[in-house]
């Protein structure tokens, strides 16, 4: 294996991150989602009484073999990496693995649609809210302001002071997620849809809660995280006085880890809630009405814009690979 600077260390910290992020997600939330809405669904289709008894105890035991051959195939990957020293792929490889997680659970719930239910979603009775939501009440303008000053920062350090050793690909990845985020916090925002008239109020609770909740996980999960980097990589390769300081490497991963830690709490909390007050109501995408039909992926993000966020990602790894 090839020497790695402090730079790859803090790569491979973060996949590390990624790596328990994956595994939580599997055992706390993905493992059961299909019994999330009770036993009168699986995924989004509404079943018959005693599915779970008979029919449903295959159709589960499917459902779950597809996570683990997802998980499986990133496993594999991941460990061709680090065998082979490459730890300059750990950001496709953690993007990669994200689009293998979300392409398997779309062909599941394509194929469950397909076989349980012909007529699937349900056309149900839907109520539209005329409630105007604003920005301010959900994403804090402070807080971006913070994060666009210090990576103007960062950058000025990097292009002005920065030494020999910088790496380009590590800012620039690192300053494409923290920015390409933004417009999709503004579009989870934004985003509606039509509700089922039958507990109409509850189900506006939930999708609100949803909302809340994807908010601080793209805050936390990357976008705090990936700024905590990129300070610690300017710093380190801009401000000689501070980058030779003992263990500036382990301070970074410290704050790091606290932001991650802090947001693995809150999301823990956050699922849970989420999982309460949906038990009996019809999961996001087992309706329809005159309007669109919900979204099945985050609030207010088409399967389109997520493939082109991870395909510009991919485009700067490879464009500024090494």
């Amino acid at each position: 294996m090839s020497s790695h600077g402090s730079g790859d260390w803090l790569l491979l910290f973060s996949t590390a991150l990624v790596v328990i992020f994956f595994v939580f997600d599997l055992v706390r939330r993905l493992w059961n989602y299909p019994l999330a809405h009770g036993p009168g669904f699986f995924l989004d289709v509404e079943v018959a009484p005693g599915f779970y008894n008979g029919e449903g105890v295959r159709w589960l035991a499917r459902y779950r073999t597809n996570l683990l051959a997802a998980y499986f195939i990133g496993a594999l990957a991941l460990t061709a990496i680090l065998v082979s020293g490459r730890w300059n792929l750990l950001p496709a490889w953690a993007g990669g693995t994200a689009l293998v997680r979300t392409a398997g659970y779309f062909g599941v719930i394509a194929y469950t649609r397909a076989k349980l239910g012909a007529n699937r979603p349900v056309p149900t009775s839907t109520v539209v809210s005329l409630e105007t939501r604003r920005l301010g009440d959900y994403i804090s303008w402070p807080a971006e302001v913070l994060m666009a000053v210090i990576i103007g920062l960062n950058w000025a350090l990097l292009l002005t002071h920065g030494d020999a050793k910088v790496h380009w690909k590590d800012p620039v990845v690192f300053t494409y997620v923290i920015v390409g985020l933004l417009p999709f916090k503004i579009g989870v925002v934004r985003n509606s849809y039509p509700l089922p008239a039958e507990k109409a109020e509850e189900h506006y609770r939930w999708a609100d809660a949803q909302r809340r909740l994807w908010l601080r996980v793209m805050d936390g999960f990357f976008r705090w995280f990936s700024l905590v980097l990129i300070a610690g990589y300017a710093l380190q390769h801009g401000w000689p006085a501070v980058g030779k300081t003992a263990g500036l490497h382990w301070v970074v991963i410290s704050i790091a880890m606290a932001v991650w830690l802090a947001t693995v709490g809150m999301m823990i909390s956050g699922s849970g809630r989420l999982t309460a007050m949906g038990r009996n109501l019809r999961p996001v995408g087992s309706w329809s009405g005159p309007f669109r039909q919900p979204t099945l992926l985050m609030p207010g993000i088409s399967p389109w814009s997520y493939g082109a966020f991870c395909s510009g990602l991919f485009l700067l790894i490879i464009f500024f690979g090494r």
